[in-house]
């Protein structure tokens, strides 16, 4: 797998370029995995892909003349880094504050996808083909998954998602869902329009039992949400359809990558080709009430990080882990 100076080196760094338009984002203070609380802060966001950012922090410091006045933070959503860079910085205009620091992983599409297969082990082929043929027997015979992409359909799959969604491992264990409000289905068909999303779903019958949810960045597709029908998850769902649809990207040569999006997760290293170490910073104004956000954040999430790391030493980690997901573990799963 390439690591990230090999791929960004492939890569001309371009101009640093910004949201046309303000957006709330919240600042999600967790705890062992769990949303305890969220404080909205109004942000505007780098647009340029982070693959052709460069290392260079400096490069993509804000500068606040040049932004809106009624911004509270200027965000690199995904910044490459060589080295990891202080979690909280006093800058003579900001406070520079590194939320998340993690691998960001990557399919490249050049090729074919039986150039794509030969990635992975003897061992981890023949399971993935195996994985793909009793999905089918259990399903009569054949894979029936579809792609949403119009308005319509994607309002179609806003609905398919919520359903599967409220019968997942993730929402049962008190994570996040697809979000359900019609005005975010309707957004979708808006982003659609412009074909700026796009939505694949797998079917057992006529049950939906695992999605993915893309939104198209230049050259990519990235990530946003994917979970899959708990009743289903011996049958690895998620492996069935994304590589049904990694194959048809293949095919298709439109996009250049698959990024999975933000989050750690092993299924993400199994199915990249690369990776790219990157941080997500917010660049907050200096004022009192934004030091006090980021010290409440930074505090909360040391203390998390501290009691997972000792989960870990003791080996609690993935045994709760396990009991949360209701099955055994698996390194290949996609979902």
């Amino acid at each position: 797998m390439s690591v990230s100076g090999t791929l960004l080196q492939e890569l001309p760094v371009a101009k640093v370029t910004w949201a046309s338009k303000p957006e709330i984002q919240v600042l999600q203070f967790t705890f062992g995995g769990r949303e305890l609380a969220g404080i909205s802060v109004r942000t505007l966001s780098v647009t340029t892909p982070f693959i052709r950012l460069g290392t260079n922090l400096e490069a993509t410091l804000p500068s606040w003349e040049c932004l809106p006045k009624d911004i509270d933070a200027a965000v690199v959503p995904a910044q490459p880094i060589e080295t990891l860079p202080a979690q909280l910085s006093f800058l003579p205009e900001s406070l520079r504050y590194v939320v998340s620091c993690s691998d960001r992983y990557l399919v490249d599409l050049q090729g074919s996808f039986p150039a794509y297969m030969q990635k992975f082990s003897s061992k981890s082929r023949s399971e993935l083909r195996r994985t793909v043929r009793k999905f089918a027997e259990y399903s009569g015979g054949q894979i029936r998954w579809r792609e949403f992409k119009s308005p319509t359909e994607m309002i179609e799959f806003h609905g398919l998602a919520v359903e599967v969604s409220s019968r997942s491992w993730k929402v049962k264990s008190g994570g996040p869902g697809f979000p359900r409000s019609p005005e975010f289905g309707k957004r979708l068909a808006e982003r659609a329009r412009d074909e700026l999303v796009r939505g694949y779903m797998l079917f057992h019958s006529d049950r939906p039992v695992t999605y993915i949810h893309y939104r198209v960045e230049e050259d990519r597709l990235v990530g946003v949400h994917v979970a899959y029908d708990d009743e289903y998850g011996w049958w690895s769902p998620g492996n069935v359809l994304f590589l049904s649809v990694v194959e048809k990207l293949f095919e298709e040569q439109r996009y250049r990558y698959v990024d999975f999006g933000d989050g750690v997760l092993s299924y993400k290293q199994f199915f990249a080709t690369n990776q790219v170490r990157c941080a997500r910073i917010f660049y907050f104004r200096r004022t009192l009430r934004n030091l006090a956000i980021v010290g409440a954040h930074c505090a909360l999430n040391r203390t998390s990080v501290g009691i997972g790391k000792a989960m870990g030493t003791l080996g609690l980690k993935k045994r709760i882990k396990r009991l949360m997901m209701g099955k055994q573990y698996r390194p290949s799963q996609a979902a």
